[in-house]
C-alpha cells in the first residue's frame, strides 16, 4: 500500500512538473512514428482539423510518391496565425514537394483556433502525407516510383 502511495506521489510530482513547464515544440519520441502519436488522445482532434486545413490547400506536385510524409515545425501566435514553418526530419519529399507543403501551410493561416484554445500550441510539429491517387492505374504507378525511391536512396 505503501509502495503504490509512493508510485502515485511521484507521478503527481512528474506531472505537476510537466504542467509547470513553459510551451515547447512537441518532440518526436524514438518510439513515435508520428508526433500526433506521442501526444495525450483529447489534442488528437485538434491535429487532425490542423492537418485538413493545410491539406485544402496543398497540391502535391506530381513528383511527389503518394503515401510519402513530411514533418512541419509550425509556429504560430494565439488566433492561429502562423508566424512560421519549416519541414522538417522525417521528410519523404523533394525540394518541389517541401515548397508546395510550406506554400499550403502559409495559405492556411489564419489556422484553426476557435475552440481549440485548450489543446493550443504556439510551437508544434505536425505530419502530413501526400494521397494515394483514386485511379487504381496510378495508385500502382505510385508505388513504382516509390519503389525506385527507396532504391535510388540506398
Amino acid at each position: 500500500m505503501r509502495a503504490a502511495t509512493r508510485s502515485l506521489a511521484r507521478i503527481a510530482a512528474v506531472a505537476a512538473g510537466l504542467a509547470a513547464m513553459p510551451a515547447m515544440a512537441v518532440e518526436i519520441g524514438r518510439a513515435c512514428d508520428t508526433p500526433e502519436h506521442c501526444l495525450p488522445q483529447n489534442q488528437l482532434r485538434y491535429y487532425e482539423v490542423l492537418r485538413q486545413s493545410i491539406g485544402q490547400h496543398w497540391q502535391a506536385p506530381a513528383s511527389a510518391a503518394a503515401d510519402s510524409a513530411c514533418t512541419l515545425e509550425l509556429s504560430q501566435a494565439p488566433g492561429g496565425r502562423l508566424v512560421s514553418v519549416r519541414t522538417i526530419q522525417p521528410c519523404d519529399l523533394d525540394p518541389a514537394g517541401r515548397d508546395s507543403l510550406l506554400a499550403a501551410a502559409r495559405a492556411a493561416s489564419p489556422l484553426p483556433y476557435q475552440g481549440y484554445q485548450q489543446v493550443f500550441r504556439p510551437l508544434l510539429r505536425l505530419s502530413l502525407r501526400v494521397a494515394e491517387p483514386d485511379d487504381p492505374k496510378e495508385r500502382e504507378e505510385s508505388r513504382l516510383k516509390r519503389w525506385w525511391q527507396r532504391m535510388r536512396d540506398r
